[in-house]
């Protein structure tokens, strides 16, 4: 995880006198993702932190769990996710450092086996560690633009843009009392449509020096999909977790 860019901006006090409202000097990308970086526990923990390990159940609106969620990742880029879609079967993905690869079910209900390129898998890391997710966010500082203030989540937020020459727009909201972010804003273009997809940030809990979401709420044009973390740990992870399975060895052996 030291890869991890953050950018760390100091701030006047001004002693004496009631906060003022907020200046147009703060109201900048820097500005509020340092703020947000520092409400979670700063970068000097985040530095510290060499493994991530969480587990969760997401669960359809009834309350009925749809997929169980195992994902774990450390240093030198090695990562594992396995993902069991109840009574349907298991996938997974992962990388040694080295080899990134991914497992899928057929139609036919077997397994199939393929290897992907490190962008794949960061995106597929991305959309489970939200973390990492928006921990990265200052490396797209060029791509970033402040662009107002809107409710969110029932909260006033600050609201930023990022806007690549590909992909979709993303609406990123953070607290305007805390600076937590509090989730993500995309627009995605359907068969039948625009769908507006957020995503909510709560349940927020200590993990050792570290102030962290343990809720994660989908709302996808009000179909709303929850996953719950009922385990986050930074605790050191042994380098067998991230062994190629025999499948991907046997393809990367081949002439």
């Amino acid at each position: 995880m030291r890869h991890i860019l953050i950018i760390i901006f100091t701030f006047a006090v001004l002693a004496g006198f009631h906060p003022p409202p907020e200046p147009v000097a703060l109201k900048t990308p820097e500005a509020i993702l340092s703020k947000a970086v520092q409400s979670i526990g700063g970068r000097r923990e985040l530095e510290k932190m060499e493994s991530f390990q969480l587990h969760g159940v997401m669960r359809l609106a009834d309350e009925r769990p749809v997929v169980e969620i195992d994902f774990s990742t450390t240093m030198g880029g090695k990562v594992l996710g396995v993902m069991t879609y109840i009574g349907l079967g298991q996938s997974s993905f992962g990388s040694n450092g080295t080899t990134a690869w991914e497992q899928n079910i057929s139609s036919t209900e077997e397994k199939v086996w393929v290897l992907i390129d490190q962008n794949t898998l960061s995106q597929k890391v991305q959309q489970i560690n939200w973390l990492e997710w928006f921990t990265m966010l200052p490396s797209e500082l060029n791509n970033i633009k402040f662009v107002g203030e809107e409710k969110f989540d029932d909260e006033s937020c600050w609201k930023l843009t990022i806007q690549r020459d590909n992909g979709p727009e993303q609406l990123i909201f953070f607290s305007q009392e805390t600076f937590r972010p509090r989730g993500r804003r995309t627009i995605e273009k359907t068969p039948s449509g625009n769908a507006t997809v957020d995503i909510y940030f709560r349940d927020w809990q200590r993990v050792g020096g570290l102030l962290l979401f343990h809720t994660i709420i989908y709302n996808r044009d009000g179909s709303i999909v929850t996953l719950k973390l009922d385990r986050i740990s930074t605790k050191p992870i042994s380098d067998s977790l991230f062994i190629l399975p025999d499948q991907i060895k046997l393809m990367i052996e081949e002439p």
